[in-house]
């Protein structure tokens, strides 16, 4: 794997894209903010390490198949714009906003992004799907909540929205630590399984979710 780092050039699109900084990095790849003075594009790089508490068969190709899926289901997400299999890239649209963690962390998400994000997981379900729903993975451009991850798992009620990942939505002070300190065990019980704390927050997701009622979840 060709390894990338700000100020670095990657091509696409018959030009010479300059990598600004590094976005983040997930379970399968790290994603690059990457600009040619014109427009700004995110480059995902597909990286081989393992996951402790996810098994992986060929994550370039489990992508791919998860954009057309993701794109089927109507789910808001950044346009794909290009790939070169052999290097692992893949160059996204990018989508100018706050990351949702961000906003958890300053108290600022309302009740219209956690109607969006529900009406994503309904979605999602209907065709047998749970999303990556920990809040790094959406973005916020505009008063519209983006899904800016191409990931997908088959559904499972352990790791759906109200059992898993609406309590990472809901833990501002945990969240607030974690974007600071990088420490998970901030809003992990278990870290090493990725299972949130949630004794002192189930109450809250659940007033949560039945204000959501007209939505089957």
């Amino acid at each position: 794997m060709e390894p990338l780092s700000p100020g670095a050039t990657v091509p696409f699109s018959n030009t010479r894209f300059r990598i600004k900084k590094l976005l983040g990095k997930g379970k399968s790849a790290f994603s690059w903010l990457c600009e040619n003075g014109i427009e700004k594009v995110v480059l995902k790089q597909i990286h081989d390490e393992p996951s402790s508490f996810y098994a992986f068969t060929d994550k370039f190709k489990t992508e791919l198949a998860a954009y057309a899926f993701l794109f089927k289901m109507q789910i808001p997400i950044p346009e794909m714009l290009g790939y070169d299999e052999g290097k692992k890239w893949i160059f996204k649209e990018y989508i100018h906003g706050r990351n949702a963690s961000q906003l958890i962390a300053a108290g600022k998400i309302t009740d219209n992004h956690f109607q969006q994000l529900v009406f994503m997981s309904q979605r999602a379900k209907e065709f047998g799907f749970n999303l990556d729903y920990f809040p790094t993975n959406f973005v916020v451009c505009c008063k519209r909540l983006y899904y800016v991850d191409y990931e997908i798992n088959s559904y499972s009620e352990e790791w759906n929205l109200q059992n898993w990942g609406l309590y990472y939505w809901v833990n501002q002070q945990g969240m607030k630590k974690f974007i600071e300190t990088g420490d998970a065990s901030a809003i992990n019980e278990n870290v090493e399984k990725g299972i949130p704390y949630k004794a002192d927050y189930a109450q809250k997701v659940d007033a949560l979710l039945q204000n959501f009622t007209h939505l089957e979840l």
